[in-house]
């Protein structure tokens, strides 16, 4: 069993735009049984949408470096190999195994491989940095360098071996997967049609032209282009109140 401890950097985006985040950088610690570094692994990936210039930025990333990078599909290929036949992912936060979905569905590849995946903040107090100043570790590297960030995280599961053996595992929520790039503009649309006092139906909001290119660019199939309906109804509810009306079916 190999033990790997994960840290992805986005390429990041405006909060109201639909498309996803996207992960530009993949950085790993593999660790073997006696939580040994044995092998690391780091490697940019080009995004298939508009470089975020102050994703550049905060993670100290140049656009040429990022563009001339392998596309996600070759890097998770190459990630798989380093991860081996059998092992356990770790990363701090959730956010990061969520991303992985994300991004395989996006890029129409299988995501069965993400089965064992560890929230290490479940058992530490605090953000990265802070888990290290209190267990009196020294930061490696760079902050928001994904490889390095990793690195800290290994650090930090080898003060508490018996977390490896946790049966906790991440479980991906697959209403927030297929709706949670669309929520804000549902509630911008709403915001809309109550200041121009009109009601705003579901057919008329599912031919939205951002509407269609979420569903596209997320690759809905119709069982989940039925959950951002309900997410629609649960927010025109919400944003109508007691005037809202369920259209009733011509």
């Amino acid at each position: 069993m190999n033990y790997i401890v994960i840290d992805l950097e986005f390429n990041g985006r405006k909060h109201y735009d639909i498309r996803p985040m996207e992960i530009i950088e993949i950085g790993a610690v593999k660790l073997n049984e006696r939580l040994e570094t044995v092998d690391t692994f780091q490697s940019y990936i080009r995004p298939k949408f508009t470089v975020n210039r102050f994703a550049l930025q905060f993670c100290g990333i140049s656009k040429d470096t990022l563009m001339q990078s392998d596309s996600f599909d070759k890097v998770l290929r190459r990630f798989l190999e380093f991860c081996g036949d059998e092992f356990t992912l770790l990363a701090w936060g959730g956010s990061d195994f969520f991303h992985f979905f994300v991004d395989c569905k996006i890029n129409k590849l299988s995501s069965t491989w993400l089965s064992r995946m560890l929230d290490l903040t479940r058992f530490f107090e605090g953000g990265l940095q802070q888990a290290l100043v209190q267990h009196e570790l020294e930061p490696i590297g760079q902050h928001h360098s994904a490889l390095d960030d990793a690195l800290n995280a290994a650090q930090l599961v080898r003060l508490k071996p018996e977390l490896v053996e946790s049966d906790q595992y991440f479980v991906p929520d697959p209403f927030k997967l297929c709706t949670g790039g669309i929520k804000k503009l549902v509630s911008i649309c709403l915001d809309e049609a109550i200041a121009s006092e009109t009601q705003l139906t579901w057919e008329q909001f599912k031919e939205n032209e951002k509407t269609k290119s979420y569903i596209q660019i997320m690759r809905l199939n119709a069982i989940e282009v039925q959950m951002v309906e309900a997410l629609f109804t649960q927010f025109t509810k919400i944003k109508y109140g007691r005037k809202w009306k369920k259209p009733q079916p011509t």
